[in-house]
């Protein structure tokens, strides 16, 4: 198969793996490069998968759609980033849906030959298969902290506890989010207008400051 490039150096789940070992290592995970159009669908809700993916380029976009065709962005995964991994694993059908937000490329790989011991006994398999556990608590964590980000009743209450636990992962007052505001709107599950307007509220309290997706608290 062609030489993949897999970001070892970003990708957690090649971490700690050096390129030259990560590319001998594809054949025998199933590796497979697919390439995306922007909004083109990259798996389904409703269907089991056995791979896992890892995006090489452009954006991912996980979301969530109810009954009533309501659609909730759960995330926005940019190069390097898992997607499905916990899916995979467990075999489960999707409830989610993973779309292409920009153009975009991942490899897919199988996740019963990264969770079963290999067959040739490649040196860097139980590496890899660490690295898949941590990415699944990770994962896990992920979900907590949505929920928090969740639970203040007000749209301001949800605003002010998204941008604090961004600005302690950035460790820097200013920070770069992965949403615009239509999308941060979908993730927080409220009205585009409102939070615009209550955006606009905090910066002329003298809160918080932002422009595109940089934002500053004061």
């Amino acid at each position: 198969m062609p030489m993949l490039n897999i970001p070892t150096s970003s990708s957690m789940l090649f971490a700690g793996i050096a390129q030259d070992e990560a590319n001998l290592m594809l054949p025998c995970l199933g590796a497979t490069r697919r390439v995306f159009s922007r909004e083109e669908r990259i798996m389904r809700a409703g269907q089991p998968t056995e791979y896992l993916g890892i995006v090489l380029s452009g954006r991912v976009r996980i979301e969530v759609s109810d009954a009533w065709g309501e659609t909730t962005i759960l995330d926005i995964l940019g190069p390097g980033s898992l997607f499905a991994h916990g899916y995979a694993c467990s075999m489960e059908p999707l409830d989610i849906d993973v779309l292409a937000d920009s153009a975009c490329e991942v490899v897919l790989l199988k996740a019963e030959r990264i969770i079963h011991p290999c067959p040739k006994q490649c040196g860097c398999h139980s590496h890899i298969s660490s690295n898949l556990m941590r990415a699944l608590a990770l994962s896990n964590l992920d979900m907590n902290r949505r929920a928090i980000a969740m639970t203040p009743k007000t749209i301001r209450g949800k605003i002010l506890a998204f941008l604090s636990q961004q600005q302690k992962k950035a460790g820097t007052r200013a920070f770069t989010i992965p949403y615009s505001q239509t999308k941060l709107a979908s993730y927080l599950s409220v009205d585009r207008s409102a939070l615009s307007n209550e955006l606009s509220k905090l910066r002329k309290e003298g809160v918080i400051d932002y422009e595109g997706r940089t934002y500053r608290l004061l």
